[in-house]
């Protein structure tokens, strides 16, 4: 013990004391990403840091380098960094329930609690916006939850889908047939999950984006921040920037880190070809990331179906098979199920 804590001292001042891999308890505001994303991994590699032994470690948007769990250049290292990570997350957690147990005590309220509630007001803030709380003598402020949903929304109003929000909704998800219904209740059910994916392919026009957007909207009411994007365009845009590193993380950044991603038409190509090695590069380092990272919610809609992506590459299938067990929807292909066709007969 005595030389791991030597160990220790040495490196107190690096970030590599902190530890980080799948298997391993760590927190989901300190996402990793491997040192080289694009980097192959060969047999026997770490397939979090492909074979480097350390990885990325965002914290509050400040990049870091950590060593990784499998890191077995230094063993003795390894084993510093490890304990030190325990030691760390029981103070984490020890905070927490501190900060928790003031945050309980605090007394959130609007600017002018007598104000008349207006149609359309906000309950919580009274259509103010804000709320105040008086804590040891001083008067602190915050933005009401109505006000990040509006800035979410107006996100999404950027990528188009806001209108498609208010109208695609479980109420108006119709279920006349048994395979919609089951689709419906697995996507009600799947609003309780905090650290699943939700899959759904298969056939055209079957109702996958209308219901894909009904538990995007649900999760944007619940205060969530959310990211819509089209896979076809998404993907144009990150390999136009690929060369400019700093607008690379600009967009992709959002992506990695946003609490709810919907990713529609995903691997969606021209004639279905096959997608290039660009385009999986790219989007394993988004399911990566999303995969090795706790807490982050991924929904998929696509024509394809988990089986497909595995063919297309493995790694990226391999994942997403995994974080949808239970959430993995497939239309089976029949002209009958293809309600656009259907509206417009």
């Amino acid at each position: 013990m005595q030389q791991v804590m030597e160990i220790m001292e040495q490196f107190k001042n690096h970030k590599s004391m902190e530890i980080y891999s799948k298997g391993v308890d760590f927190p989901s505001d300190f996402p990793i990403q491997p040192i080289h994303p694009d980097k192959p991994i060969k047999e026997g590699d770490c397939p979090i840091c492909r074979g480097d032994g350390i990885v990325k470690v965002f914290e509050n948007g400040i990049q870091h380098y950590a060593a990784c769990i499998c890191n077995k250049h230094n063993e003795q290292v390894g084993k510093a960094v490890e304990i030190m990570h325990r030691i760390q997350k029981m103070q984490r957690e020890r905070k927490e329930q501190k900060t928790n147990k003031k945050s309980e005590e605090i007394q959130w309220q609007p600017f002018h609690t007598n104000a008349p509630i207006k149609e359309g007001d906000c309950p919580i803030c009274r259509g103010e916006g804000h709320l105040r709380a008086m804590i040891n003598g001083y008067e602190y402020i915050k933005r009401c939850v109505c006000i990040e949903k509006k800035i979410a929304m107006e996100q999404l109003q950027r990528t188009g889908i806001a209108e498609s929000i208010k109208r695609y909704t479980f109420d108006s998800f119709q279920t006349p047939e048994e395979w919609q219904e089951r689709l419906k209740q697995r996507a009600l059910q799947f609003l309780n999950e905090t650290n699943k994916w939700f899959f759904v392919g298969g056939q055209v026009g079957c109702g996958k984006t209308h219901i894909c957007t009904a538990i995007l909207g649900k999760f944007l009411k619940m205060g969530k921040s959310v990211k819509y994007i089209i896979w076809t365009n998404e993907i144009v845009r990150l390999k136009a920037n690929k060369m400019d590193d700093e607008n690379y993380q600009r967009i992709i950044n959002p992506l990695l880190t946003t609490q709810v991603l919907y990713i529609d038409d995903f691997f969606k190509t021209e004639k279905d070809k096959r997608p290039s090695e660009a385009d999986i590069r790219t989007a394993f380092e988004i399911i990566n990331y999303r995969y090795v990272n706790s807490g982050l919610i991924t929904i998929f809609s696509t024509e394809k179906t988990v089986d497909d992506i595995i063919d297309i590459d493995e790694a990226i299938g391999s994942r997403i098979h995994e974080k949808t067990k239970g959430y993995r929807n497939v239309i089976l292909k029949d002209e009958g199920r293809n309600w656009r066709l259907r509206k417009e007969k």
